[in-house]
């Protein structure tokens, strides 16, 4: 034993917890990033719901004025028989907010279609594809 060394402390004698401590630190900093990463792409999600129901309510809404005017045209052939010239009128409303309800309903289509958490699906992949390897190369 060295005799310049200070009472009561050993030479540095590495411990067998440490690799253990480094497993928890490393799994706790991959948790750690994994969760930022989430918390970022929820964000995302969030400003995509968000559009998905505008896009949704329009849809009705438009709908809604599309069976209107449409029941508004029906009566427009009431009152046909009466010689009432309004109801062209109507139908060119109500095929314009049919026109407006099919492109919302396509925009929402195209929407609802977007994978949510695009990044961290694509991380937990290669994650899946490293483990892959690793247990293949081991055996």
């Amino acid at each position: 034993m060295d005799r310049d060394a200070p009472v009561g402390l050993s030479p540095s004698v590495p411990s067998t917890g440490e690799p253990l401590r480094r497993l928890v630190s490393s799994l706790l900093l991959f948790l750690e990033l994994r969760l930022r990463l989430f918390g970022l792409e929820s964000k995302d999600a969030g400003i995509h719901l968000f559009i998905l129901a505008l896009l949704l309510v329009s849809a009705l809404v438009f709908l809604t004025g599309f069976l209107v005017l449409l029941i508004v045209f029906i009566l427009y052939l009431l009152t046909l028989i009466f010689h009432w010239e309004w109801g062209w009128s109507a139908l060119a409303c109500a095929g314009v907010s049919l026109v407006l309800t099919v492109i919302a309903g396509v925009l929402f289509r195209f929407q609802i279609v977007k994978p949510f958490f695009p990044n961290t699906l694509a991380e937990l992949r290669k994650d899946r594809e490293w483990l892959k390897t690793t247990q293949t190369s081991e055996q």
